[in-house]
């Protein structure tokens, strides 16, 4: 068990510096090459690779059968558990890589894309390659040995990013996006087992890896129906509206998410390693927790409000007059996902203190309540999806956030108020800024524009914090300093 003293924070604090400078050098590389990628290719080719990427995710899940998690959790696991673990993670990769290369045809036949039999065969390779590097990568998650990890995250997206962008100016289309991804599986499954090695010995012996794999089915099986509930939109939309519609969609939903879904998993991934190791402080956990809320409430409402309201001027300059269909999508969407961020930060605890079954119920629900509204949304086209996400997720959020709550023994008053000022903030900041859209500086260039809303929001959101949070800075000043 991890001491209670400043070293662990030290340890904790440092591991999220570590991913935080990894994830952003590697993202930067990533964000100017995807935008290059994206004016390359059409909203057909993503189209294409959202369908594939759906059926992938799927059976990726066979791959690590929740071993990763259990791994990280336990506060005490042996080297031939280890090795066994990894002989069943591989079996199970290289069973997904052959069963993935015998059903293709159906999943072509279910979206009428016969260009995805070739694309989803030759992306199979990513699941013998995650079982290469799943235990490495994972022992130093656990170790908080997140500078070689954020190293090996660097190398593999900035080598995948480079090549993604010169095959797509060779026009090698969707196969760009496709061959860059292997790549990427291909860097880490090396680059993994250098900085851990040891650990790529299959032995005969399965018992340390069964003892594990209670938990590990238990996370599996929340993956699982995260998957439903993550990629409905994408299955039904690719089903009923066809690729280009689709290729629009996907790209809207991951401009808007960009942001958080690089630098929350940043979050929750030091979030359960932490937890894991001070399990038996459950308030020490809760009060770690709520200091997560409000930090990502803090930046999250007036990020992703101010995107909304500067789309139209930023879509045009970055990617160009063929792309302004995701204008709107791309609004819509940024309004739902601060909500969308702060439902990530709950699990981590959930999981960490051994009760992983109110998550798997949680998006049981979720999947239950966003699939029946994707079925009716999908009627109206892409807007009617984004609708779905704005008006029935944060239902869905309030629900299963109570539930976790609940689990954890912590108020939902308290959670609240933790993010009732960065909304009321945030929304105020969004009216300022569609009022002067109304003004006369929708005359001017898109650039100059753009800076104005960028600076003003920014403005705006400041005062209200210095008038009505002024300690906020100070919080967090003292958060850094553990």
């Amino acid at each position: 068990m991890v001491s209670d003293g400043s070293s662990f924070k030290s340890r904790v604090l440092k591991g999220f510096a570590w991913l935080s400078a990894g994830t952003f050098v590697g993202q930067l590389v990533t964000w100017l090459s995807t935008i290059y990628v994206i004016r390359l290719l059409s909203p057909s080719d993503y189209g294409l690779m959202a369908m594939a990427g759906s059926f992938m995710a799927l059976m990726a899940m066979m791959n690590d059968l929740g071993f990763s998690a259990a791994i990280i959790q336990k506060n005490v696991i042996e080297d031939e558990e280890l090795h066994q673990i990894f002989t069943v993670v591989f079996l199970t990769g290289l069973f997904a890589f052959i069963l993935s290369w015998l059903i293709t045809p159906i999943v072509a036949w279910f979206y009428g894309e016969g260009r995805l039999e070739p694309l989803i065969r030759f992306m199979s390779l990513n699941f013998i390659l995650s079982a290469l590097f799943m235990v490495p990568q994972s022992l130093l998650v656990r170790e908080m040995n997140f500078r070689d990890k954020a190293r090996v995250d660097i190398i593999s997206r900035m080598i995948s990013s480079v090549l993604t962008l010169v095959l797509a100016i060779l026009s090698f289309g969707v196969w760009a996006l496709a061959i860059g991804e292997v790549c990427s599986y291909a860097v880490r499954a090396v680059g993994f087992n250098i900085a851990r090695a040891g650990y790529l010995k299959p032995v005969m012996g399965l018992k340390g890896a069964t003892k594990n794999l209670k938990f590990g089915l238990s996370i599996t099986a929340d993956r699982f129906l995260y998957f439903l509930f993550s990629q409905s939109d994408i299955v039904i939309a690719g089903k009923f509206l066809g690729k280009d519609p689709l290729g629009i969609y996907a790209i809207a939903l991951n401009l808007a998410s960009i942001p958080s879904e690089k630098v929350l998993p940043l979050i929750t991934q030091v979030s359960f390693t932490a937890y894991s190791r001070i399990q038996e402080d459950i308030e020490r956990i809760k009060r770690n927790l709520l200091k997560t809320v409000r930090a990502v409430g803090f930046f999250a409402f007036p990020l992703f409000f101010g995107m909304a309201a500067a789309a139209p001027e930023g879509i045009s300059l970055i990617l160009g007059p063929k792309w302004e269909s995701l204008i709107v999508p791309f609004q819509l969407l940024c309004l739902v996902i601060p909500v969308k961020a702060l439902s990530y930060l709950l699990p981590p605890a959930i999981f960490a203190i051994g009760k992983p079954m109110i998550n798997v119920v949680n998006m049981a629900i979720s999947c239950v309540i966003m699939g029946v509204g994707f079925l009716v949304g999908v009627n109206f086209g892409i807007l009617g999806l984004c609708m779905v996400w704005i008006l029935v997720f944060p239902i869905v959020f309030l629900i299963t956030t109570m539930r976790s709550l609940k689990g954890i023994t912590l108020p939902f008053k308290d959670f609240a108020a933790e993010i009732v000022f960065p909304f009321t903030a945030g929304t105020s900041m969004l009216l300022s800024l569609l009022m002067l859209r109304a003004s006369a500086v929708m005359n001017l260039s898109p650039l100059s524009s753009l800076l104005i809303y960028v600076i003003t929001g920014a403005a705006i959101y400041s005062i209200l914090v210095v008038a009505f949070r002024a300690s906020a800075f100070q919080e967090f000043k003292v958060m850094l300093k553990g």
